[in-house]
């Protein structure tokens, strides 16, 4: 379970998926969103099975191992981030197995080679542990690079 969920939890709190009007809520807050800032969005077609059984360690982990391999990477792990965010909101795809991980890293920009080397670097131990320690591990761009 995700830190956040066992965060709702100790709250009391139920997350949307949980109470049908926050649900509906967060569906239509979504498609709202979704118009007023032009960018297309398609919510995976099982929310729960996508945010609380799969989560999302495996592209967290991938992300991190970008940053931490290409230093002066920001564009790149702005780009993987897209890159990933589209596959899960954009064309509902799993984004916890290597090839989709791949598959993100290739059109961001990275070779083969280098994709290989994070994915096995995003399942080693100083990984996992940086992904922990930091609350924020992505650079902060000042103006974003790439394009939705």
């Amino acid at each position: 379970i995700s830190y956040i969920i066992k965060f709702l939890l100790f709250l009391g709190n139920r997350p949307p998926g949980m109470v049908p009007n926050k649900f509906n809520y967060m569906t239509t807050d979504l498609k709202r969103l979704s118009k007023y800032f032009g960018v297309h969005l398609s919510p995976p077609s099982n929310v729960f099975e996508a945010m609380f059984e799969k989560g999302t360690l495996n592209a967290m982990r991938f992300v991190t191992a970008v940053a931490e391999k290409k230093k002066e990477g920001d564009v790149l792990v702005e780009g993987v981030s897209r890159e990933l965010w589209k596959r899960i909101w954009r064309t509902d795809q799993d984004i916890t197995q290597p090839v989709s991980l791949t598959e993100a890293g290739l059109k961001a920009g990275l070779s083969p080679n280098e994709v290989e080397e994070i994915l096995t670097l995003s399942n080693s131990q100083p990984i996992k542990d940086k992904l922990k320690r930091e609350k924020w591990v992505w650079p902060q761009p000042a103006k974003p690079t790439a394009k939705m």
